[in-house]
């Protein structure tokens, strides 16, 4: 037997009344973190991606300048690791006509700042939007991103214009897995 519609509502109103004062510190967590590192405006500019609880790694990106010319270019990292990483594990993915070629580098250690720059250099095959997913690997924690390149004239005029600005990449969402099944 369901219970009578205004206690049913009452509970909603219960649960969300104590789940109100959490919401806004963990926004508030979300913003101070792109806060700390101002993003640069240049061609040259490395933009903090907005990172994700939990991360060892803060990553900033350098995208190339859009739109891009079909041919060889290179996407910037710099990595800032937590205390106690001192080398970071990298491994590729795309989608769309992009090619990561085989000099990207795949296991980047850390100086003594816990700090390192890399290169990736990448093919662009064709015009359209491309993505270069970056799957970043330290002390067996896991964490994902995708940096967006526009190439040709075509991709830069289909681009969203409602969309926020956060340095031409998109934050995956995460799975979590625990003793071998999926949560949900």
């Amino acid at each position: 037997m369901r219970p009578p519609l205004n206690i049913a509502a009452a509970r909603l109103a219960i649960l969300l009344a104590a789940a109100l004062p959490i919401l806004p510190a963990c926004a508030h967590e979300a913003r101070q973190a792109p806060a700390a590192t101002a993003p640069a405006t240049g061609a040259n500019a490395f933009v903090t991606r907005p990172g994700k609880p939990g991360d060892l790694v803060a990553v900033s990106v350098r995208a190339p300048s859009a739109p891009l010319a079909t041919g060889p270019a290179s996407v910037g990292l710099s990595l800032r690791g937590s205390p106690g990483v001192t080398q970071v594990e990298l491994k590729y993915g795309v989608e769309g006509a992009l090619r990561v070629d085989a000099a990207s580098p795949t296991v980047v250690p850390l100086d003594a700042q816990r700090r390192a720059v890399v290169e990736v250099p990448v093919t662009v095959l064709g015009t359209g939007v491309h993505y270069l997913n970056v799957y970043v690997t330290a002390n067996g924690r896991h964490s994902a991103f995708s940096v967006r390149l526009d190439a040709g004239q075509a991709a830069t005029r289909n681009r969203k214009q409602s969309a926020p600005d956060q340095g031409d990449f998109v934050v995956l969402p995460a799975q979590e897995t625990r003793s071998g099944g999926t949560a949900q």
